[in-house]
């Protein structure tokens, strides 16, 4: 089900053009990516989703249930705003009141009925593993722990929805790790996240579809092995025992199906026409020739490598 659609939004600031002509479909179970350069307009897109900032053209609708009509966001934000938590880059919880006191506070801003938040509280706090930290206080919680409550104060009244803008950004690998995982199982239990970060491995782990956003437009969109395809060139890297003979093995793989070969001094990175007759090929070749051949990696680009190519045109 297409639980958001956004179509031909746009958003300028005293008539400057931030975002134009933006066309998304988020549907329910997506982790949905959104990526871009500092300034590229990101960030107006995840305040304009959760109803923040209202689109200057265009429109932003929840599928709330599958059987009603969609609502729109900029008509109906009281009764849609139930359905989204939102996690902002900076924490937004207070750091004088314990943890169990923000998911309180929190609560009773949505309305949650009072047996519901209790059991609410108690889930969330296992689930985020803040359970032992419940009554402290905030300020005095480790940065992971900070995040992670963060995260529970945004599902305090159960979205359909989560949010989140930059949610690993200043956390060490492994804390990283630790949010992408709560959010992979926050996904699993039926919330649709839609995350803007600027880590794109961690984009590329989690996410099932992606935006790339540049110079206020959406550049692409979709499924991420879709976006991918368009820049799509396999490549096999070889890299050389020291005093091997390059010219040799240069003139080999000359013969093989290959569109170029780029000399990098110590290795070779070949275009394959056909990556499985050119790898079939090389692995025949080093018996045949008894060469010997320090390292032979086959891949496809990265998200990174992608976004880079989009953002230096």
């Amino acid at each position: 089900m297409a639980l958001v659609q956004l179509k031909e939004v746009s958003k300028e600031y005293e008539k400057v053009p931030i975002l134009q002509g933006v066309n998304l479909t988020i549907e329910e179970g997506d982790v949905y990516g959104i990526i871009g350069e500092s300034g590229s307009g990101k960030t107006t897109l995840l305040n304009m989703i959760t109803g923040f900032l209202q689109p200057t053209d265009g429109s932003i609708s929840y599928q709330i249930e599958a059987t009603l009509p969609a609502r729109d966001l900029s008509r109906e934000l009281h009764k849609v705003k139930k359905q989204i938590g939102f996690t902002p880059q900076h924490n937004s919880f207070y750091p004088k009141l314990t943890v169990k006191e923000n998911l309180i506070h929190f609560g009773k801003l949505y309305n949650v009925p009072e047996a519901t938040l209790v059991s609410n509280i108690k889930n969330l706090l296992t689930f985020t593993r803040l359970f032992e930290h419940r009554n402290k206080i905030a300020e005095h919680l480790s940065e992971g722990m900070r995040r992670r409550l963060d995260i529970a104060c945004s599902l305090i009244h159960k979205p359909k929805v989560l949010v989140l803008d930059e949610p690993t950004a200043d956390l060490d690998s492994n804390l990283q790790k630790e949010i992408l995982s709560l959010l992979q199982q926050a996904n699993k239990q039926g919330v649709t996240i839609v995350i803007a970060s600027h880590h794109l491995d961690n984009v590329e782990e989690i996410c099932n579809k992606v935006a790339i956003v540049n110079k206020g437009n959406v550049f692409c969109h979709g499924l991420i092995d879709e976006v991918k395809k368009p820049f799509l060139r396999e490549n096999v890297t070889i890299t050389l025992k020291p005093g091997e003979n390059k010219e040799q093995i240069l003139q080999l793989i000359r013969r093989l199906p290959v569109e170029k070969i780029v000399d990098k001094g110590n290795s070779l990175v070949v275009y394959p026409n056909d990556i499985q007759q050119t790898v079939s090929g090389l692995l025949q070749m080093i018996k045949e020739q008894n060469l010997y051949l320090n390292d032979m990696d086959v891949r496809k680009p990265s998200l990174k490598e992608i976004f880079e190519t989009i953002t230096r045109r």
